[in-house]
């Protein structure tokens, strides 16, 4: 019987560390195994812009986007207390449009956000939903808020230090008070407010308008 030579022992070797590797990193022997593995993932997105207002004429407005397998949907709704309820939606479609949009409102710390005391008289109250299933891990958060351009320039916490290196007495402790902006909460809203199309952008600006001047209709008057 003929002995394997050198070479032909080495290709076995080769082979042999090849097939470990790609089973340890791919879940399988081959990286094809890895690759329907990770085509198997669902992929999920969602994310939901609620804004209530206290007082007339708009009830409430809210923004909806999903995308799921990479198909996408996303629609307006705005409501008035004047009976009136608008919806612009977009038709379904194999589009980019939410998947980018998520990746801007990460970009942006939404999963760093939290929830914010509401100011004294607020003209509105948010809250803002993001769910995400992807790899096979999954993630979703709810904040509210009001008035994020008020958070945007004064900011919710204050940040003191002391100064004792001093040897005046008056200047022995001297506290000061810096104010710490959060950009975070005004940058989402206003990705949900640029979210879309021109189309569907001048569609969510007509329904609001109709849904400012809307009136409930009177009963007729009895015979």
């Amino acid at each position: 019987m003929r002995r394997p030579s050198a070479i032909e022992l080495f290709i076995v070797a080769l082979t042999a560390v090849f097939l470990i590797i790609g089973w340890r990193v791919y879940g399988g022997p081959h990286p094809v195994a890895g690759l329907s593995h990770a085509q198997r993932a669902p992929s999920q997105l969602y994310a939901r812009l609620t804004i209530r207002y206290p007082n007339p004429p708009i009830y409430e407005e809210e923004y909806r986007m999903q995308d799921i397998e990479g198909i996408s949907t996303y629609d307006y709704r705005v409501r008035s207390y004047n009976c009136k309820q608008i919806t612009v939606k977009a038709p379904t479609g194999k589009i980019y449009d939410v998947s980018f949009f998520f990746g801007g409102l990460d970009q942006d710390g939404i999963w760093q956000m939290v929830n914010l005391p509401p100011l004294k008289d607020a003209d509105a109250f948010y809250a803002v939903y993001v769910k995400q299933l992807a790899d096979f891990k999954q993630g979703e958060r709810t904040v509210t808020f009001t008035d994020p351009a008020y958070w945007a320039q004064r900011g919710h916490r204050s940040q003191f230090h002391l100064d004792l290196s001093k040897q005046n007495a008056s200047d022995l402790l001297r506290m000061q008070s810096q104010v710490t902006g959060d950009p975070r909460y005004q940058k989402v809203v206003d990705d949900f407010r640029a979210f879309g199309p021109d189309e569907f952008r001048r569609n969510v600006a007509l329904a609001l308008a109709r849904a400012r001047t809307s009136r409930c209709a009177q009963p007729s008057a009895s015979p």
